[in-house]
């Protein structure tokens, strides 16, 4: 892929995660504190339902694929999954290990999961035939 056109879809990418973080922190809002769900299960739900606008963001806007597949969508839940591993472990290890705040940490962490979240559905969920 050439260089100009990976950097506009990984700008596509980016203002689609960016509006997934609103989204997963709005559906937690209303689930935690307006209809008071259970702190764990309005994440659960807030985090899947972001997955899910996301997926069909990237699937229409960033990819421009015409029909949803529910193996896309599988794979891009697997890849979103991963990416919350990479973020909560090295989260864990630049403040358990590296003593950095835990903020900085989680800059650090997300940075990495962006990049793996890209990389890996560029190449996985969306690879070119």
């Amino acid at each position: 892929m050439k260089r100009r056109a990976l950097l506009i879809r990984l700008g596509k990418f980016l203002v689609v995660g960016g509006l997934g973080t609103l989204v997963n922190t709005g559906i937690l809002v209303i689930l935690y504190h307006q209809l008071h769900l259970a702190l764990v299960v309005a994440s659960a739900l807030a985090t899947e339902l972001a997955i899910g606008h996301n997926y069909l963001w990237n699937d229409r806007w960033t990819f421009v694929q015409r029909g949803l597949s529910l193996s896309r969508f599988a794979k891009f839940n697997l890849v979103s999954l991963g990416g919350q591993c990479v973020t909560v472990a090295t989260l864990w290890i630049l403040v358990q290990h590296a003593g950095l705040h835990y903020v900085v940490a989680n800059l650090i962490a997300i940075g990495l999961a962006v990049a793996w979240n890209f990389s890996v559905n560029l190449r996985w969920t969306w690879r070119p035939r």
